[in-house]
């Protein structure tokens, strides 16, 4: 069993009390390089992609002693890295619920032009922030998944309304652009109205690499329907085991011959030792702040073996496909994570050369 590796580029090694840490960098944060430097390690240790998740809210009640939800905009920084980079696919996260397809597709087929073969795309939908979007209310959950399902259409279709081969480039005749070879989208649906042809011709006509992220029933039918991966929390191995078999279940019904990937979250608090991990976790999450535990994913507190461990426990389970993993409590668990775990996953045979939709 190969795994597809992913590696966060949101900064979860300054979260909670980690930014005070003198190794942290985090006066760097909005400088984009911390990020630059991981990616950049990560790509050397193996991992197939780089994955953004994203928040549209400042949460003000935290904010004054926790970085969480600070950083650059996700397709901003995607050009970045793009740049960077060479190997690496990039993973951007998209709110369906406050994103209009138009200038989405657009800025989505800039990346790809940016890092040819290497962009994806991760669809959620928002339960708030409402106030900073034009509209009363937020929809209920199963509007929210239908307008997810309806943007991923558009996007497609702006996507394949403009093919790379329309473009002549023949000096002698005159002719840049065939325009025969264009259309436009004409889309006029439930939540969206696009004419189209975007501006710009996309670099490959197959899909965009599609992952979507949640849990629930609605994620699951969309990821089994639709999606390359379904990226979740599963702090337990049974939660794993069931989330997979539900979404390669809905993918069999809906005459799928392939299975989407299911990609837990791991957070990995790693150290030296057990002790010194230890440490740090009581350092980084103090009681004072009213919670414990490494966030919200499946979490690893001690050594790279230890890491080690727990994912091949997981995968000799058949609990994930692979994995997003989100090195957290200071510097050194990046170099750990990258400079021994994928190293010895290697080693067994559980990482390699990503194949599929998301290889690079």
């Amino acid at each position: 069993m190969t795994l597809l590796a992913g590696f966060s580029i949101a900064p979860t090694w300054m979260r909670a009390q980690a930014w005070r840490r003198a190794d942290s960098r985090v006066e760097e944060l909005l400088s984009g390089g911390p990020i630059i430097d991981a990616v950049l390690r990560a790509e050397a240790a193996g991992f197939d992609i780089a994955f953004r998740p994203d928040a549209l809210t400042l949460p003000l009640e935290t904010i004054g002693r926790d970085p969480a939800h600070l950083g650059l905009d996700p397709i901003v920084q995607a050009a970045q890295l793009a740049g960077a980079t060479r190997r690496i696919g990039i993973v951007v996260t998209i709110s369906a619920t406050f994103t209009e397809p138009y200038p989405l597709a657009r800025q989505l087929v800039s990346l790809e032009h940016l890092a040819p073969g290497r962009i994806g795309w991760n669809v959620v939908t928002s339960r708030s922030g409402d106030e900073h979007f034009s509209i009363e209310r937020l929809p209920d959950s199963d509007a929210r998944w239908r307008r997810a399902g309806e943007l991923i259409d558009v996007v497609e279709s702006l996507r394949s309304g403009f093919p790379m081969a329309a473009m002549r480039f023949d000096r002698d005749a005159g002719v840049l652009v065939d325009q025969e070879r264009i259309r436009p989208s004409a889309h006029s649906g439930e939540n969206f109205r696009v004419a189209g042809p975007l501006p710009l011709p996309v670099p490959t006509p197959r899909p965009l690499p599609l992952m979507v992220a949640g849990g629930g029933e609605a994620t699951i039918a969309l990821a089994g329907r639709r999606a390359d991966a379904m990226f979740a929390s599963a702090i337990e191995a049974e939660s794993g085991v069931a989330q997979r078999a539900a979404i390669r279940e809905v993918a069999r019904a809906a005459g799928r011959t392939d299975a989407p990937l299911l990609l837990p979250g791991i957070s990995l608090l790693l150290a030296d030792t057990p002790a010194e991990a230890e440490a740090i976790e009581r350092d980084t999450y103090p009681l004072a702040l009213g919670r414990r535990g490494t966030g919200p994913h499946w979490s690893v507190v001690g050594t790279a073996d230890d890491a080690v461990a727990a994912i091949v426990e997981r995968a000799r389970a058949r609990a994930l496909d692979g994995f997003i993993a989100f090195p957290v409590g200071s510097w050194r668990s990046v170099e750990l994570l990258c400079d021994e775990v994928m190293p010895r996953l290697r080693a067994l045979g559980l990482v390699g050369e990503a194949e599929g939709p998301f290889a690079a």
